[in-house]
């Protein structure tokens, strides 16, 4: 996906804090939430404003955390390079990953790559034995105020239904 300098080095930040995160901070403890705090203020401005401090909530990572569904969970599951000067359009961001959390980088795309809008990519699920349900993908559309998607399983139920109608699948 092409990205600017500036999204490029906020991605790359983001992998971090998550990776940071991920290990599990308790909630209810004092010390954790200091450990918190002082990993925020560490933080670059541009995280900070793109994630601001919820006044309600005590964890200063928790408008970052609302990219997960399961926010105890902060995981993207994938790895992030940037290449310069790929095809002379400027910098190109590759996230990838064996069980990638599609749903969460799709909102990660969304808050920080805006100069990338819309952007689209595909994701695939494989099986090292053939399973039925095991296999399959799907796609994410994102623009600046929705993310779009399905997955291969949901659109082929679709299809079915609208070819049987009445038939459960």
């Amino acid at each position: 996906m092409p990205v600017t300098p500036e999204e490029a080095s906020l991605l790359e930040e983001c992998f971090l804090v998550a990776e940071k995160l991920s290990p599990g901070f308790s909630k209810s403890s004092r010390a954790a939430m200091q450990a918190l705090e002082s990993l925020c203020a560490a933080c670059s401005d541009a995280f900070r404003k793109t994630f601001p401090k919820q006044d309600q909530e005590e964890n200063p990572f928790a408008s970052f955390l609302e990219l997960w569904l399961d926010p105890d969970v902060p995981t993207f599951d994938a790895d992030i390079t940037i290449d310069e000067e790929r095809d002379d359009t400027g910098l190109v961001a590759f996230i990838r990953g064996h069980e990638a959390d599609v749903q969460a980088i799709a909102s990660l795309i969304q808050k920080v790559c805006k100069s990338a809008l819309p952007f689209g990519f595909e994701w695939a699920s494989t099986c090292d034995k053939f399973r039925p349900g095991q296999h399959g993908g799907g796609y994410f559309v994102i623009s600046d105020t929705q993310i779009l998607g399905a997955s291969t399983r949901e659109m082929m139920d679709e299809t079915l239904r609208s070819l049987r109608p009445g038939v459960r699948t």
